[in-house]
């Protein structure tokens, strides 16, 4: 049965705040259970059973699609939520459902974890605080808390220009930037991003009509670019990954800025790297520390402190990470035991003993498995 764009806009401005917390923390997806966390802390929602019928009131009217969450190759017993292009159109105010994209189902599944793990982030460590604060808790009030810290935890894939734009112009962090590096990366990342939208452009032209066209989709000139530049990327040397690593760099990683304060003058930044494929090692992680001290240390004039919490799904993953980079190194001629993998690695990516000393790493976990995996029912699936 078809449903009138006039019943799908009374079900969107009824349940406005649904379509919202998806939008901003899931970018555009979240797990059911996540968001009747979110139900209950904001009070929206008095009962399980009054937030289950307004969700399939959404699913009814075209606004949501419910699907089974599926992670590592396994089905389990929770439901996804996506958002459709009317219920997208309705809270990006375009005049139809032609200039909004929709959410395809992916051949994977990163789009959820990333969304699990953020929102994972929010509801146990953002939350708590505001309601330390005594404040009542809101997407308001959340999405405050985020811009106070400087947190990138609701910036996407290749939204590092638009974070970098507001620490520039952040007053709190002006007299501690070196103006001069941010620019560099702002023009930069500029520059790639105008030559990503020309090829997305001539991949769309040449997909027009039929015959040979059709070889060059989008999609596909889009993922080829992906594999050229992934090709090049293994072909610079340690300098030139250092100096070409950005915050999208950070971001491509699932690696976030959860905090940049100050304090008694010292710039102090707290950064998560989110291990949500279950599939890091320390040599990936200590690479990307390394690259990331060398940009904050460009960004801001005096000494940082970096503060890394890398997150794993439980803490079996954690204890296997953390195992790796506390293992002791041996010399090839002596065989004598030295410093741990990790500190060694950030040593040889130019990360020197005095650097390090400015520098936490901690290796935790969100307790996944137990929460949105089935426990250890299917631990097993998740191992390497």
């Amino acid at each position: 049965m078809t449903i009138s764009n006039t019943n799908k806009q009374a079900v969107c401005e009824k349940y406005r705040i649904y379509l919202e917390i998806i939008y901003s923390f899931g970018n555009k997806v979240m797990l059911m259970k996540q968001l009747y966390h979110y139900a209950q802390m904001m009070g929206i929602a008095k009962s399980y059973s009054a937030f289950y019928s307004s969700i399939i009131e959404l699913v009814a009217a075209d606004i949501f699609r419910k699907e089974s969450f599926n992670a590592y190759g396994k089905k389990t017993q929770l439901h996804m939520l996506v958002m459709r292009k009317y219920g997208i159109r309705f809270l990006e105010e375009k005049p139809d459902s032609y200039s909004v994209a929709s959410v395809k189902k992916a051949i994977g599944n990163e789009r959820i974890l990333v969304s699990i793990f953020k929102n994972q982030y929010i509801l146990n460590k953002v939350i708590p605080r505001i309601q330390k604060e005594c404040t009542r808790v809101t997407l308001g009030t959340i999405i405050d808390l985020l811009e106070r810290d400087h947190s990138t935890i609701l910036h996407n894939k290749n939204q590092g220009l638009s974070f970098l734009g507001k620490m520039k112009n952040e007053a709190t962090l002006q007299k501690y930037l070196d103006m001069l590096s941010v620019e560099q990366d702002i023009d930069k990342m500029q520059k790639i991003k105008q030559r990503m939208g020309q090829g997305l452009r001539k991949g769309s032209k040449a997909s027009d009509g039929k015959g040979r066209g059709r070889l060059y989709l989008p999609e596909v000139s889009s993922m080829n670019r992906i594999d050229n530049i992934a090709k090049r990327s293994q072909d610079l040397s340690k300098e030139e990954k250092i100096d070409n690593y950005t915050i999208d760099t950070m971001l491509a990683f699932n690696a976030y800025v959860a905090q940049i304060r100050i304090d008694k003058g010292q710039v102090k930044i707290t950064v998560l790297i989110f291990d949500i494929f279950n599939r890091s090692n320390v040599y990936k992680v200590a690479t990307h520390i390394a690259c990331m001290h060398h940009m904050f240390t460009r960004y801001f004039q005096d000494e940082i402190e970096l503060k890394v919490g890398v997150v794993s799904i439980d803490e079996y993953a954690s204890n296997y990470l953390k195992t790796q980079a506390e293992s002791a190194t041996i010399d090839f001629v002596s065989k004598e035991r030295r410093n741990s993998r990790l500190s060694h690695i950030l040593e040889k990516w130019h990360v020197y003993r005095s650097m390090q000393e400015k520098i936490e790493v901690h290796f935790v976990d969100y307790n996944i498995t137990d929460e949105y995996l089935d426990g250890i029912k299917h631990a097993n699936l998740v191992r390497r």
